[in-house]
């Protein structure tokens, strides 16, 4: 847990201008919270490789980056997901800022969110294409008092058996906050053929989570949204840059590590729950896509 939060820190501090000023928490190897303050901003360096993910929120200041090569400005409050699928470059902080980073490990993220999922496909394929969200001051006073919250339990509990799903549950919490306020400022409307793509693609989406560990065909996919293989690799790889295999890959492995990161479940209840033939054909697959075998990850996790 000290190099990971050496790591993110160093990152984040490297940005600092001579009056910025940094309170942090953290909860084991998932998850940190970094609230800055201070005079100009610019982040510097990698951004952290997986499984991390970074979300920010801007309460005071303005928020310039570069998105896929576009230069974007923000002079309002406002949340910012750095999805993993986009360039992220030049971002900076102008004239006086307050604002909180929050870092998730993956599978952390993915455990407390799994309620939720099914509830947000819609949303999911237009939040992909503009990862940012405007927030009034009513909205962005809301979210802090969630930040709020998760920030003192990180600070005042001590690391017991519940702590956990405490955080998760916050987690999950902020989460609905944001959705909640993206789906009142979306603007739905598309062209009436872009309409009927995002559909099929939110269709499948859903079922993709809800299915992704019996079901690892794109045929049966395709058939229950009612499009050929082809059309729907298609209409995915155009929305999202992937086909359908790969999307169903990397959701299985997502899957495949929130597993075996519980300690209850040995390699082969997590082949025989994920639907593997045996322990072997499990291992195989994990391998190629992780690079380690699944007890190696097992036990590299619980070293942590």
């Amino acid at each position: 847990m000290e190099n990971f939060e050496e790591t993110l820190l160093a990152w984040l501090r490297s940005s600092l201008t001579g009056d910025g000023h940094m309170e942090t928490v953290v909860f084991r190897n998932s998850l940190l919270m970094v609230r800055i303050t201070g005079t100009d901003f610019h982040l510097r360096g990698e951004w952290p490789s997986e499984p991390w993910h970074v979300f920010l929120q801007v309460h005071k200041g303005e928020l310039r980056l570069t998105s896929n090569g576009e230069r974007i400005g923000f002079d309002t409050p406002v949340y910012v997901d750095f999805l993993p699928s986009f360039n992220w470059e030049d971002v900076t902080l102008v004239g006086p800022y307050r604002v909180c980073f929050i870092l998730v490990e993956r599978s952390f993220f993915v455990e407390a969110t799994v309620s939720m999922r099914n509830k947000i496909t819609n949303g999911m394929i237009y939040f992909a294409q503009s990862p940012f969200t405007l927030l009034t001051e009513a909205e962005r006073i809301r979210l802090q008092r969630l930040e709020d919250a998760m920030f003192t339990i990180l600070q005042e509990e001590e690391d017991n058996l519940f702590v956990r799903e405490l955080l998760q549950t916050m987690a999950c919490a902020w989460q609905y906050e944001l959705w909640n306020i993206f789906f009142h400022k979306k603007d739905m409307t598309r062209a009436s053929n872009m309409i009927h793509w995002n559909d099929v693609a939110a269709h499948f989406l859903y079922l993709a989570h809800t299915y992704c560990r019996e079901q690892r065909e794109v045929g049966w996919y395709a058939q229950q949204v009612g499009v050929s293989p082809d059309a729907l690799s298609a209409a995915l790889k155009r929305l999202y840059g992937k086909p359908t295999s790969t999307i169903l890959t990397e959701m299985l492995l997502v899957e495949a590590k929130v597993c075996l990161r519980n300690s209850a479940f040995s390699v082969q209840n997590v082949a025989e729950i994920l639907g593997f033939s045996d322990q072997s054909a499990f291992g195989k697959f994990f391998k190629r896509e992780c690079g380690m075998s699944p007890s190696e990850y097992k036990k590299e996790i619980m070293e942590r």
